[in-house]
């Protein structure tokens, strides 16, 4: 009892040692540190209301609002996050985006070590499996339009077309991409260029003997393809430079009446024999080769479809659908859901999709499909004149010209976005470009845009702690 009136207080608190405080709560990042609490729980001796504790994640540790954890969890995420094994488990499962390893790679040596490892890289590639749509080369590649936003855009400047030691430099025709790897064709140097953007890497290979001799000073339009030939087991398409590779060149000549294509093994180092056939029109140029299945397929002016059959190792021409009478600019052959052959046809606003199929009787011929997709109302107003410019195959995603730009379609989601603004309709194809950009050249600036190295986990605490992360 203390005063005049009788009144009962509250003996003195006792202040608690800071080593009392920091057994009761985690801290954030460092064992050795101590978390601020705040007002309240330091007026209850240190000890958390449950309804201050909030949801387990992963901290950020510039977060003006730090989190606070028990010792047990974060004991066991330490633990994890301790063996280099564990963690290149959580690090292989980082997104496939251009910022991911970059940024990661930020955060200390060890974890720099542990994802520059090629080992690691291979893993993170085959994990994904399915390399991320970067962009599309636009024209003779002198232009890149990303698709994707920042901090993942990936913009013209990290890549460099790769230079002539000749007079002829600027007589390289891009041709497409594929697994990570383009094909240019210089008809001035009678050379084939096999390059890998990312790194500015390429190889070289003369025009095969018997197109050479037959064609050398004689006006044709000359075409390439290229795609990776690794057989390995698990192989995962990207890191393709250094892999075996097939390269297709395809010269239409005699007043474009005639097709002739040869193919190219990086194993033998050897052209193989010259395959022709007849055609009615020219190869479209504003069309790469797609690829499906075991054949390269290039779009014919007028619609029809020239086919290089690598199994049957024959080259043929397959008509269009019958009452499909549109400009080229509205044909775009397709890799189908199953793995076949299939055709778009853009009737005004409408986008109608054909597929190769057999019917009872074994006869394969263009089925009609009942999807449709309608572009009125999903394209801005004012896009009455709209035509295909390029496809990729492995993300089913058509590209669009129109009088405001350059439009992506996605056409399983529907999902369309403006990648290209301007004020005019332009016909340049788009060739896609897709890889698993792992080079650390994402610039540090945007990196500080986003205040901290480790803020894009999406990792959750509870699912490190109790394992679930590692399926």
């Amino acid at each position: 009892m203390s005063g005049a009136a009788g009144e009962l207080t509250a003996p003195p608190r006792r202040r608690r040692s800071g080593r009392a405080q920091r057994e009761e709560t985690a801290p954030l990042l460092d064992p050795a540190a101590e978390a601020p609490q705040g007002r309240g729980s330091a007026e209850r001796g240190g000890l958390l209301d449950p309804a201050e504790v909030p949801q387990l994640q992963w901290a950020d540790p510039i977060s003006s609002s730090p989190r606070v954890y028990g010792r047990k969890q974060w004991r066991a995420v330490c633990k994890v996050l301790g063996n280099d094994n564990l963690l290149a488990e959580i690090l292989v499962r980082l997104p496939p985006k251009p910022s991911s390893l970059p940024r990661a790679s930020a955060v200390c040596k060890r974890w720099r070590g542990i994802l520059s490892d090629p080992e690691f890289l291979k893993r993170f590639r085959k994990h994904h499996r399915k390399p991320p749509l970067l962009g599309f080369f636009e024209g003779y590649a002198n232009r890149f339009a990303p698709v994707m936003d920042s901090p993942d855009r990936i913009t013209a400047s990290c890549f460099s077309m790769p230079k002539s030691s000749t007079r002829y430099n600027d007589h390289r025709e891009y041709m497409g991409c594929r697994h990570g790897l383009a094909v240019l064709v210089n008809k001035q140097e009678r050379k084939t260029f096999v390059w890998d953007p990312l790194t500015g890497r390429q190889h070289s290979v003369d025009f095969p003997p018997g197109l050479d001799d037959a064609f050398a000073g004689n006006f044709c339009m000359w075409r390439g393809a290229v795609l990776c030939a690794d057989a390995e087991d698990g192989h995962v398409h990207g890191d393709c430079f250094s892999s075996p590779f097939k390269l297709v060149l395809l010269c239409c000549g005699g007043y474009n009446t005639q097709a002739f294509c040869s193919v190219y093994d990086s194993v033998s180092g050897v052209w193989g024999g010259v395959f022709s056939t007849a055609i009615s029109r020219t190869i479209s140029l504003l069309r790469p080769s797609i690829l499906v299945g075991d054949a390269l397929c290039w779009l014919i002016s007028g619609g029809d479809i020239l086919v290089f059959d690598f199994k049957c190792q024959s080259l043929d021409v397959i008509e269009k659908p019958a009452f499909c009478y549109v400009t080229d600019g509205c044909f775009q052959i397709l890799r189908m859901e199953g793995g076949g052959l299939g055709l778009a046809v853009l009737l005004d606003l409408t986008i109608q999709l054909w597929e190769r199929k057999s019917n009872s009787d074994g006869v394969v011929g263009w089925v009609l499909l009942k999807k449709t997709i309608p572009l009125e109302g999903m394209v801005p107003r004012g896009m009455n004149s709209v035509r295909f410019v390029g496809y990729d195959e492995d993300t089913n995603v058509i590209v669009l010209t129109s009088m405001t730009g350059n439009f992506t379609l996605q056409l399983d989601s529907m999902q369309i976005k403006h990648i290209v603004k301007r004020n005019n309709i332009c016909y340049d194809p788009f060739y896609p470009y897709t890889n698993f950009y792992t080079a650390g050249n994402t610039s540090l600036s945007t990196l500080h845009e986003q205040k901290s190295p480790i803020s894009f986990f999406s990792l959750r605490f509870n699912a490190v702690a109790s394992g679930t992360l590692l399926r």
